[in-house]
């Protein structure tokens, strides 16, 4: 039987994502730079078994040095659009002093993407405080929002003609649940209050962000939401579903839609939901990552066509996996465009792809062994291989199309 060919609209974006503490080097005016170099951190990792020198994000791929030719890798592979974050804590290294060598590399980094043709998705918050901030309490104090909003004005004075989309902010979800109620991120401190207030703080910024944002440029101002596709496992558990499904995927959103010109969709999966909550469950049944996440590309279908009710454009934002021997990622990025394209035949106005990541990167509180990239990276030379995953989405990205 002959193969299909299905066409993505006119004018679909396809690309790649990274952040900068990831993938820059030597971000060492962020709070996470102090936490992987705190005792605290080296003593958790060291009772688990760990050795904490692997847990150091260091120079990782040096990207702050090499955007240039990673930049030549996107031409390579067809992309013509990147997201990418710029970081706080180069920026503002010190309350209320810009730093305006960093503020020119940015510029040129910018300048680079622009030059090839590339848009570009700017993120102003990827997870990382200056550190500064972080002692002032970060966002678990309302009254550190000006502070924010004076980077983001920076941010947009500075960069706007320059950038096509603002990403105000990457998954408040996470950044909640993993600094203030699962200890994974900094600064580990287990409170669910502390999450409730953090996650309406960064609820606040984004809304105060997007007047200043379009006042400088009228580019489409949007955020990164962490949506998950939640399943009950027996009739008894819907209810419960339905409030995960709330408290997980909509909160945020209900609370920043209005002030959204489009919905970023960072989608990894899905889970199971059990009447006392989330559980795994018939794990064994479905392709895992390497980092034992079961990859369900049904469940962005799910996703998108659950976000036609807010009427706004949807860009794929994250989507990716940790497969070191780049076994199963041509069929993870095949099956979830597959998915992708079933839901925009019904409806969902999907206007773009960014696969996570273009390269192995530093991946948080999991130090550098998951590998996300569609770029291999040799950490100790910074040598690059492109993955032949990589070649497969090329095709699809040059072509506009998926062979099914």
């Amino acid at each position: 039987m002959e193969n299909k060919k299905i066409t993505f609209p006119e004018g679909f974006l396809w690309g790649a994502a990274i952040s900068a503490h990831q993938t820059e080097g030597n971000n060492i005016n962020s709070n996470w730079w102090a936490w992987e170099h705190s005792e605290r951190r080296a003593s958790e990792l060291r009772s688990q078994g760990r050795n904490p020198a692997e847990y150091v994000s260091g120079q990782a791929c040096d990207f702050y040095h090499r955007y240039e030719s990673d930049f030549d890798l996107l031409t390579k592979l067809n992309m013509n659009a990147f997201r990418l974050s710029i970081e706080w804590a180069r920026l503002e290294p010190q309350q209320g002093w810009f730093d305006r060598d960093e503020v020119e590399h940015y510029r040129r980094v910018l300048e680079a993407l622009k030059k090839r043709g590339i848009k570009t998705f700017v993120t102003l918050h990827h997870f990382t405080l200056p550190q500064w901030f972080a002692e002032r309490g970060g966002f678990t104090r309302k009254a550190n929002i000006p502070l924010f909003l004076n980077y983001v004005r920076l941010a947009a004075e500075e960069f706007s003609p320059l950038v096509d989309f603002w990403v105000t902010i990457n998954e408040p979800e996470i950044y909640g649940s993993h600094s203030y109620i699962l200890g994974r991120f900094p600064p580990q401190r287990k409170s669910h209050w502390l999450t409730f207030v953090a996650v309406n703080t960064l609820i606040a910024c984004h809304n105060q962000a997007y007047p200043i944002l379009k006042k400088y440029n009228n580019v489409p101002v949007g955020l990164a939401y962490h949506l998950v596709d939640l399943v009950p496992t027996s009739i008894y558990s819907r209810f419960t579903r339905d409030v995960m499904h709330y408290i997980t995927n909509r909160y945020v959103l209900r609370r920043t839609i209005r002030r959204c010109d489009y919905i970023g969709v960072n989608y990894y999966g899905h889970s199971h939901v059990g009447v006392w909550g989330r559980k795994i469950r018939h794990k064994t049944h479905h392709m895992l990552t390497d980092l034992d996440w079961a990859i369900h590309p049904d469940g962005l279908e799910r996703v998108l066509l659950d976000l036609r009710k807010y009427h706004k454009p949807l860009y794929i934002t994250e989507n990716g996996l940790a497969d070191a021997g780049d076994i199963k990622r041509e069929r993870f990025i095949h099956d979830h465009l597959l998915y992708t394209h079933r839901a925009i035949e019904q409806g969902a106005d999907v206007r773009g792809y960014l696969h996570w990541s273009l390269m192995d990167n530093f991946e948080w509180a999991h130090g550098f062994s998951p590998r996300f990239g569609l770029v291999a990276v040799d950490y100790p030379t910074q040598a690059r291989t492109i993955r032949p995953s990589a070649l497969s989405y090329a095709e699809i990205c040059k072509t506009n199309t998926l062979t099914v």
